[in-house]
């Protein structure tokens, strides 16, 4: 409990420890930040509990949408899903269009998007899911960017970039998201920027955007393959430490029980030796698993 708390604060917490509902723990989350002591020794116990009821009132408000909203709930396809957001007309469906298959509506005007766009962009052989969120920033679909592997935060060039960063930031941090972020500058090429710059309607950067993306996902490239066969598409996209065995898990349980071993295929010269479970796979590995009859 925090210094010099008195007893109305401690009868709310314990209301928030024990309550069964999201309105439950907003209401008991209301009376300890009114009767949470104001000083300075409280300020961070303070703006923790302001985010903990931002972040309640979102996935409330997200619920309570989600019947009425095909936009909300969307599905994680590929081996990652990054969100992209930003002000509006920063050209985010220009760029989701440029990086991925999507073919989006393009306009002038401002707060075109109204709901989500979803595309599939090709890192290699390997799918990634990009998501423009709308530039009106509802709780419902922020609430997508807070379960996502990377955001995109798109600034336009031709607006005061900072402003536009700084404005962001804070909506992240008041909405609690805390996903990795990579800030991008488009429509204006600036040299020795901080950012990455862009050009979502000519291309130019794109290449240097998907590595960048591709970087901060940190996953690796595993392919399969069966005895005497090609390597199969896409890849399993896994984390650097991943084994045989989770590899092996990822494509089907059951051949746990009756595995062998495995084959891996690379560009060392060990390319083709046996291995067992516990084998550290590498990026761009292919793997032939072999089991019991």
């Amino acid at each position: 409990m925090p210094v010099n708390a008195g007893p109305e604060y401690g009868i709310a917490e314990r209301r928030f420890q024990e309550a069964k509902t999201k309105e439950q723990k907003i209401a008991a989350l209301e009376e300890m930040i009114r009767t949470l002591p104001k000083h300075k020794g409280t300020d961070h116990m303070l703006a923790q509990l302001r985010k903990r009821l931002a972040r309640l009132r979102d996935e409330a408000e997200a619920a309570s949408k989600s019947g009425k909203s095909t936009g909300v709930g969307l599905r994680k396809e590929g081996a990652a899903q990054v969100c992209m957001i930003g002000p509006t007309q920063s050209g985010k469906s220009t760029l989701l269009n440029s990086l991925s298959n999507a073919q989006v509506k393009v306009s002038d005007h401002a707060f075109t998007t109204k709901k989500p766009n979803v595309g599939m962009m090709f890192y290699g052989d390997v799918p990634i899911q990009v998501i423009e969120i709308p530039s009106t920033f509802d709780a419902q679909y922020l609430s997508i960017a807070r379960t996502c592997d990377l955001i995109l935060v798109l600034l336009d060039s031709t607006q005061d970039v900072t402003k536009q960063e700084a404005a962001i930031k804070k909506l992240l941090d008041d909405k609690a998201i805390t996903v990795q972020t990579i800030f991008v500058r488009n429509k204006r090429f600036v040299e020795r920027s901080k950012y990455i710059n862009v050009s979502a309607k000519d291309g130019f950067g794109l290449d240097g955007l998907k590595d960048l993306i591709w970087k901060k996902l940190n996953l690796i490239r595993v392919y399969t393959k069966s005895p005497n066969g090609k390597k199969q598409l896409p890849p399993v996209a896994m984390r650097p430490g991943s084994t045989v065995r989770q590899l092996t898990s990822n494509i089907h349980k059951e051949f746990l029980k009756t595995f062998m071993f495995a084959r891996v295929f690379n560009e060392t010269k060990y390319s083709g030796q046996k291995v067992g479970l516990d084998y550290v796979l590498k990026d761009m590995d292919v793997v032939e698993i072999h089991t019991e009859i």
